[in-house]
């Protein structure tokens, strides 16, 4: 069975969201197959969880900064988009390994994350714990179910938009972090608590974005017994994409409608 890869190139923010959006619409109308994306962004970059309040981010640092920021459609907190790989993968829920729900599903791709990371000789786990951490507006100061821990910390971040007939599920990668950054962008990060951010280079410091992305591809391959066939985004899903970008995710009505 072929599924599609996309490893792209960095995007503003904007369009990395519509983009995302774009090709979950096109794998649902069987336009496109399964989709696994791979990218970066061409500046530091803050997206907000769909459910998540703006007012949980700092938005004059922001500014100051000239950090877009931007509101997912997945779930989840916010993440301060830097140092990174970011992923996306987009499937229908009637094909076999996603006809599950969602804990199931979710599960399913943690363990293709999981697969992945140890290809890079780090160390990872499905946490299987009840959410940990303080509640936080940083994505990566909470642990659920399900989610990609080394020792207990949280190492990936990642979140599902459910539809009835598929899903996006949205993840970001730290290859390091910046604590005292994040927690001028988050408004009640603490860099004293417990669960601490995880990195790659914490974990496999000579570990490069090739190697890390050469891993997912590998991981996901095995895990699901598939191929990957390396394409670009269709014309549908790049024209889809800028008008989702132009209408919905460079406006405020939807970046900051909490």
């Amino acid at each position: 069975m072929f599924w599609r890869l996309i490893n792209d190139k960095p995007h503003r923010a904007s369009f990395n969201m519509a983009l995302d959006e774009a090709i979950s619409e096109a794998v649902r109308k069987k336009i496109s197959p399964p989709t696994l994306r791979l990218y970066q962004w061409i500046e530091p970059s803050v997206t907000i969880g769909y459910f998540q309040n703006s007012a949980d981010i700092n938005l004059d640092y922001c500014r100051k900064k000239n950090y877009p920021c931007v509101r997912r459609i997945t779930g989840g907190k916010g993440v301060l988009h830097d140092s990174e790989v970011t992923y996306s993968f987009s499937s229908r829920t009637d094909y076999a390994p996603f006809r599950g729900g969602l804990i199931k599903n979710y599960l399913a791709i943690s363990t293709a994350l999981v697969s992945a990371l140890k290809l890079i000789n780090v160390n990872a786990h499905i946490e299987l714990l009840k959410s940990r951490g303080e509640k936080s507006s940083c994505c990566f100061k909470m642990s659920s179910y399900g989610e990609i821990t080394v020792n207990h910390q949280k190492i990936i971040g990642s979140a599902q938009k459910r539809y009835t007939d598929g899903f996006l599920q949205q993840g970001s990668i730290m290859t390091c972090a910046n604590e005292y950054e994040l927690k001028e962008v988050f408004k009640n990060y603490d860099i004293k608590e417990s669960l601490e951010t995880d990195t790659i280079k914490k974990n496999a410091p000579l570990i490069n974005l090739r190697q890390i992305t050469r891993a997912l591809k590998e991981g996901f391959e095995k895990t699901f017994s598939i191929t990957f066939k390396p394409e670009n985004p269709s014309d549908f899903e790049f024209d889809f994409a800028k008008k989702l970008e132009s209408e919905k995710y460079s406006t405020k009505e939807w970046n900051f409608q909490r």
